[in-house]
């Protein structure tokens, strides 16, 4: 695989790269994503492609109409547990595997996470629809998301934490 710009050139990054391209795009099979991928200037076997896909837990889905495509959601792989789509879904999962600590600060929710996962934690919260974030800001550990009110940092932080109980708890 070969990189473009800053993006490192690890099965992580790529698979980011993939869930990306899968929750902004109607992808409807491995060739239409290694096509998406090239155009960004990354190199994928189809073997590695489809790995990937099974590793991001990827399922082709049937829209109304009839047509397929993937989607990376806990709902799609029969999770009931959590009724989370897409993005959210990814989200759980990560909460689950990455949150450490999340409290409010006022309209500001702070999470920690292990060293090193607190830019990739931030990307999703940032692509997520589930919460009204101002902005997020992430270090080595630590993101600051800014809510609009105490409240709504109150509620992230609780949501979050619910979300990786529950996933911790399958």
């Amino acid at each position: 695989m070969s990189g473009s710009g800053g993006t490192p050139r690890t099965a992580t990054a790529r698979r980011a790269r993939i869930a990306s391209l899968i929750a902004t795009h109607a992808v409807g099979s491995q060739e239409e994503l290694g096509h998406l991928l090239a155009e960004e200037g990354v190199s994928v076997t189809q073997a590695t492609l489809s790995r990937d896909l099974v590793a991001l837990g990827a399922m082709k889905v049937t829209d109304d109409d009839g047509s397929h495509h993937y989607v990376v959601d806990d709902v799609a792989s029969g999770d009931t547990s959590l009724p989370l789509t897409g993005q959210e879904g990814a989200l759980a999962r990560l909460s689950g595997e990455l949150l450490v600590r999340a409290e409010a600060a006022g309209n500001i929710a702070v999470l920690h996470t292990p060293p090193g996962a607190a830019q990739f934690f931030a990307g999703h919260l940032d692509r997520s629809t589930a919460f009204d974030t101002v902005g997020t800001v992430a270090g080595d550990d630590t993101v600051i998301i800014v809510m609009r009110s105490p409240g709504e940092a109150a509620d992230l932080c609780a949501a979050l934490l619910r979300m990786a109980d529950q996933r911790r708890a399958l």
